[in-house]
């Protein structure tokens, strides 16, 4: 593995990722994909309530983690369990290594993204929580690792701009986290016709209802907290779901380093990040 994999997991062998590879994929698998805290955990649940409504025989009384594993990850459940199809799984590998069957089979992919700045931001909040990941040392410290792509899980820049590349070899649909926020059933709409999952009003009304911030952080099958209560974060992982709050921690010469990197590693992206909103 190089650098940049080694940033994913450092307990990882090469061929724990080939394993991964090679793993079986069902024709109808449904890959959750993302950078870390760029709306992993919203999109699970927005997933899971489509799936529920669109096959009744589908709900599970499980949590949302359990009925959507980690691809990569197999340290609290396993993801091949037996499981109705169509098989729900989230990730944050890279694409070169995704299941080879993902690009054969033309797996539906759900990919979202979120700005970098906000993301960087999270990302930190998160680090001070999760047990698994070294407490940083300063802002400052977590935020030159970020833009140099030594987080853990490796380069924002590269993630983001590699699934771009491949978006017409792959079977793969963009949601932008900050679009969500601005219009929820619109973009539950969009996901509905990605997946081919025709819902009526009501049922999409009651997809969003479900996914909305305030729910979630209640809902014990969405929120996490059995994880925090187990000892694995220290705090509760659902903080803000806000776009903008890189003001908050970003000095006026941080946020000056950050647009330079941006538009050195990302002037040819095709897609316009939105920096903040008025909420």
């Amino acid at each position: 593995m190089d650098s940049a994999d080694s940033m994913i997991n450092p307990k990882w062998r090469p061929k724990d990722l080939d394993a991964v590879q090679h793993v079986e994929i069902h024709p109808t698998d449904i890959f959750l994909i993302t950078y870390p805290k760029s709306g992993t955990v919203w999109m699970q649940q927005i997933l899971v309530q489509i799936m529920e409504a669109a096959q009744p025989d589908w709900a599970e009384d499980e949590t949302n983690r359990i009925r959507v594993p980690w691809l990569e990850g197999r340290l609290i459940e396993d993801p091949f369990r037996e499981r109705p199809n169509p098989r729900l799984f989230r990730s944050h590998l890279r694409v070169g290594m995704l299941p080879l069957g993902v690009k054969e089979k033309q797996i539906k992919i759900v990919y979202v993204w979120r700005n970098p700045k906000d993301v960087l931001v999270s990302y930190y909040h998160f680090a001070q929580s999760w047990v698994l990941m070294e407490t940083p040392r300063s802002f400052e410290d977590f935020f030159l690792q970020f833009l140099d792509g030594y987080s853990y899980m490796g380069s924002w820049f590269d993630h983001v701009r590699e699934y771009y590349a491949t978006r017409d070899q792959l079977n793969i649909h963009f949601v932008q986290y900050e679009n969500m926020l601005k219009d929820l059933r619109g973009e539950v709409v969009k996901i509905c016709a990605f997946l081919g999952k025709d819902l009526t009003d009501e049922a999409i009304d009651h997809v969003v209802e479900m996914s909305t911030f305030k729910n979630m952080k209640t809902n014990p099958k969405a929120n996490y907290k059995d994880l925090v209560e187990g000892i694995q974060y220290k705090t509760d992982t659902m903080r803000k779901g806000v776009a903008g709050d890189w003001k908050n921690l970003f000095t006026v010469a941080q946020n000056e380093h950050f647009d330079k990197v941006f538009k050195e590693k990302m002037s040819d992206f095709h897609l316009t990040c939105t920096w903040e909103m008025t909420q």
